[in-house]
């Protein structure tokens, strides 16, 4: 299950307590935990390993989300590639200490579209992550997120036979260039749920955009930590 931000930074210090900032910067940050294959039509599984930063409905794709570039519309976060409709999206913060692989959220047949990149001011996110792994959770301004440089975009379209219709996972890098890569080649790819993506390096951000009508409801809240391939993200409406 996801966790709140306190717990899973207790988990975190113990298992990093002793690692130099080499070692964190080299290794840790580039792990590829084995997780399971799964075959589940009634979740969609959490894409990246990270902090869920916004929960958001919007009715048109002009409407503002939450993301680390701070209020954007999904339009211009998206280049203008998602058609105009009603979403649900779900951003996660890929932190310092957390894997960068990402991962098919539900079955369904692959394609990637480069976008243009996407510039902010410069600021680095140690600090937001230090204030994050040292406890002071009462002190996080979302604003901060926004201040940090980020440069590719890679939107995923997800075409899912089963819900019979495209979900998007939009990835984000940080301030390097060509560092969003992908684990299969071409598009229409098909591929199953929880299988690799990608990866994408240091401080990232992974963007789960939905059809609001697919009947699939959110079933996390801001300011949780989850796994990719583990925590539920959406939860299938039919009983």
């Amino acid at each position: 299950m996801a966790e709140a931000i306190s717990q899973w930074r207790k988990r975190i210090k113990s298992i990093t307590r002793d690692c130099t900032v080499d070692y964190l910067s080299s290794e840790f940050c580039f792990r590829d935990p084995i997780r399971p294959i799964k075959n589940n039509s009634g979740i969609i599984y959490s894409p990246a390993d990270g902090i869920v930063i916004d929960v958001s409905k919007v009715d048109s794709v002009d409407q503002l989300i939450y993301t680390k570039m701070g209020n954007v519309c999904l339009s211009s976060l998206c280049h203008g590639m998602i058609e105009n409709g009603n979403y649900t999206c779900v951003s996660i913060f890929l932190t310092f200490y957390d894997p960068h692989i990402v991962r098919m959220p539900f079955d369904g047949v692959v394609s990637r579209k480069d976008l243009p990149p996407y510039y902010v001011l410069d600021h680095p996110m140690l600090d937001f992550e230090n204030t994050i792994i040292n406890g002071r959770i009462s002190e996080i301004d979302r604003r901060e997120i926004g201040t940090f440089a980020f440069n590719q975009r890679s939107l995923f379209e997800i075409f899912s036979p089963m819900i019979g219709r495209k979900l998007f996972l939009l990835l984000t890098a940080d301030y390097d260039i060509d560092t969003i890569v992908s684990f299969f080649t071409g598009n229409n790819r098909p591929l199953k749920q929880n299988q690799r993506i990608g990866q994408i390096r240091y401080g990232s951000m992974a963007t789960l955009i939905i059809p609001s009508d697919i009947k699939f409801s959110p079933c996390v809240r801001e300011l949780v930590h989850v796994e990719a391939g583990i925590d539920p993200i959406f939860m299938s409406d039919e009983k």
